[in-house]
């Protein structure tokens, strides 16, 4: 079972997550942030932790499966270095969600 501080490391994760691909998927991401937005209400609802975490579960295997989603999200900026940094905090961003969820997915 998760605990509080994996719920809480998970919300301020799809914050950021949202934050980037709110600013870098130029509008081609809309269904992504409405599934992030989906998991921060999950999170912050009176639901009890098992129907949280069933919901998260699903949630996160609609983010990384098809094309268009964050599987395929890659962020692009002219400035390399920046591009790169961009890109490493998303995908350490990405790894603290896998670090919680993979024992249960």
């Amino acid at each position: 079972m998760l605990k509080n501080e994996d719920f809480l490391q998970l919300r301020v994760s799809y914050i950021e997550i949202g934050k980037m691909v709110q600013k870098y998927g130029y509008g081609q991401y809309n269904g992504v942030l409405k599934i992030l937005m989906g998991q921060i209400n999950c999170i912050d609802s009176d639901e009890n932790d098992d129907e949280k975490l069933q919901y998260l579960l699903e949630s996160y295997n609609r983010l990384f499966t098809s094309r268009g989603a964050l599987s395929d999200f890659v962020i692009y900026d002219a400035d390399i270095q920046l591009r790169k940094q961009l890109n490493e905090k998303y995908n350490n961003e990405v790894n603290k969600l896998w670090a919680i969820l993979k024992d249960y997915i």
